[in-house]
């Protein structure tokens, strides 16, 4: 149930990470962003659709399973999705100064507003809302599907049991198989 846990965080995270840096140039006054160097973006909707599938049918697994996810607060969890955000984003931006030789995504990273740290806060936001909507999901899935045990009972007995009238065993012809038409013939 961990590597479920896993990804759905991962998916959540990769639309969040797409998102902020889509906003991030989207924001920015200038060039498109095939001209600076992220037209490789648009590439990442397949996985990040494959993802986002991914972290549905983990959210479904959980909760058929009855996990019961622990209880984060919601400032905590804002941060921390607010600081793996701007943690991705440095990265992403690192590499595409570095290998696609391009030194506006240092100054993206370094300056130029500073647009991205209000993003990643709302972004975290929404992440971290999102994440407790799912575990929401988790939970409802789960009580649903919960079976409550049914307790059956025998019945009470009270006093003694009455001798049977009627047949005895011992004078019976289906006693000693002595019918008068014998059994259906065993299926082939």
């Amino acid at each position: 149930m961990r590597l479920a846990h896993s990804v759905r965080l991962a998916a959540i995270l990769a639309v969040a990470a797409f998102a902020l840096h889509q906003l991030r140039y989207l924001l920015l006054p200038g060039a498109e962003l095939a001209e600076r160097g992220h037209g490789y973006t648009v590439d990442l909707l397949a996985p990040i659709a494959v993802l986002v599938l991914a972290g549905a049918l983990a959210t479904l697994i959980r909760g058929t399973e009855g996990v019961t996810p622990t209880r984060v607060p919601l400032g905590r969890r804002i941060a921390l999705f607010t600081a793996v955000l701007l943690g991705i984003y440095a990265g992403q931006e690192s590499i595409e100064a570095l290998f696609a030789g391009h030194p506006a995504s240092l100054l993206a990273l370094l300056g130029e507003g500073w647009v991205q740290l209000p993003l990643a806060v709302a972004i975290g936001g929404i992440t971290a809302l999102l994440a407790r909507a799912l575990e929401v999901v988790e939970r409802v899935i789960a009580i649903v599907l919960a079976v409550v045990p049914v307790r059956v009972r025998p019945p009470a007995v009270r006093g003694r049991a009455l001798r049977a009238h009627g047949l005895r065993l011992t004078s019976s012809p289906l006693a000693f198989g002595l019918a008068i038409r014998p059994p259906p013939p065993a299926p082939a």
